[in-house]
């Protein structure tokens, strides 16, 4: 576990920086996708999610994203969703583990604080982590921590690397 805890802090910095990168990026990516459509143009999209599209919010029913926008509103509804999922593809393509062949070895989940800590492990046996954590905090809200590798590979192929730590409304 030593060496999938290293390979997580080595890996911090480039993950801070595809994340600051594509926040600073959002507006410009999301006026491509105007020209381009909702999914852009090869490895400009992982400063997004790869799971999705840029309208992904509207198919996921997350509150606040609204189809058939156009102009300005579709624009700042794309830069939104960039924001909302910085860096997913270069989290699970240059940073994340490969899931093909890859098991939990531990799985540990509680409720009240909702918590999970996974240790999983590659087909070629390298050991790594994801640990999930919805801190209580007041007035419906939480603190929601996820750090290591996301057990599920959203991609299918990828459980791309994870450092979120944010509020949320319960």
């Amino acid at each position: 576990m030593i060496g999938a805890v290293l390979r997580y802090l080595a890996y911090l910095p480039a993950n801070l920086a595809f994340v600051f990168l594509a926040f600073l990026l959002s507006p410009l990516l999301a006026a491509v996708s105007l020209l381009t459509g909702p999914r852009l143009p090869g490895i400009l999209q992982w400063f997004s999610t790869l799971d999705a599209d840029l309208d992904g919010g509207i198919s996921q029913r997350v509150k606040g994203y609204k189809p058939a926008l156009t102009c300005w509103a579709l624009w700042w509804q794309r830069t939104c969703w960039i924001c909302r999922n910085p860096a997913h593809g270069w989290q699970s393509e240059l940073l994340g583990m490969p899931a093909a062949g890859s098991i939990i070895v531990r799985q540990v989940i509680s409720e009240a604080p909702k918590n999970q800590w996974y240790v999983m492990e590659t087909a070629k046996g390298v050991r790594f982590f994801c640990f999930k954590r919805d801190q209580p905090l007041f007035g419906g809200f939480y603190l929601k921590i996820w750090f290591g590798w996301v057990n599920k590979a959203y991609d299918g192929r990828n459980h791309h690397y994870a450092f979120q730590i944010g509020p949320k409304r319960a």
